[in-house]
């Protein structure tokens, strides 16, 4: 076993020492998001000289830890946790219409006292869903806490031997992270000519519960600068805890 472990090290070192630095292109990486609420600048963009994920799929192939802790009761609590969401919502935008509308009116107009029952009758439903809503986010954090303990002690079993791995990659092939600026763009970054790989994350404009992610090998400069776009059309799209 301890053989195995130190060939797959030794193959890293191989590989790593195996790439050449002489040729070097300048990468430009924008940013590109549509919306009002897209967010783009101080963005963190990792570019490794490994295939991340796939490195760490073999060290949970190697270490065998056992399935990954199921998540489908915490999923479940959150598609729950967002009906009752949109429900609270809604009624929110009625109370406050009908709010409006009285404070337009007569207090003592046959009008006044025919919407004023309506808004008394939303408001107590507007509180009995608010109500259901916190009590579905409590049990949300309860189920999210045992689960994450479990993530955090499979993942330690999973991916044993990792630290050892990165201290094995040479100092200049070491994983860089660049911050994209106010105009979404990260400049003239050079890297050592060989196998690069990108990773990248960030929140889905519009949604609270999503995030974008970009993660591939990025293709070899043939010229001296080359342009690559991050936007959601190549973004995957995960849905996140609350």
């Amino acid at each position: 076993m301890r053989l195995k472990y130190l060939s797959f090290l030794s193959l890293a070192v191989v590989i790593f020492f195996s790439i050449g630095c002489s040729t070097r292109t300048k990468y430009y990486i924008k940013l590109q998001l549509e919306g009002n609420e897209a967010s783009c600048g101080g963005v963190e963009i990792i570019f490794s000289s490994y295939d991340y994920n796939a490195v760490l799929d073999s060290l949970a192939k190697f270490n065998n830890p056992g399935p990954r802790p199921d998540s489908t009761e915490l999923m479940a609590i959150v598609a729950k946790y967002q009906i009752a969401l949109g429900k609270q919502t809604m009624i929110a935008d009625s109370v406050n219409n009908l709010r409006e509308d009285l404070e337009n009116l007569d207090i003592n107009s046959s009008e006044y006292r025919k919407r004023y029952p309506l808004f008394f009758q939303a408001e107590k439903e507007e509180k009995i869903l608010t109500d259901e809503q916190q009590k579905i986010y409590q049990q949300y954090l309860e189920v999210k806490n045992r689960y994450q303990v479990k993530v955090i002690e499979w993942e330690k079993a999973a991916y044993k031997g990792f630290s050892d791995f990165k201290d094995k990659i040479p100092s200049d092939l070491k994983t860089k992270i660049e911050t994209t600026d106010k105009h979404c763009l990260v400049r003239k970054l050079v890297l050592p000519y060989g196998r690069w790989w990108l990773y990248a994350e960030t929140r889905r404009p519009g949604k609270t519960t999503e995030k974008l992610i970009w993660s591939f090998e990025i293709p070899l400069g043939e010229t001296d600068s080359t342009m690559i776009i991050l936007s959601e059309e190549n973004a995957k799209t995960m849905r996140e805890m609350l």
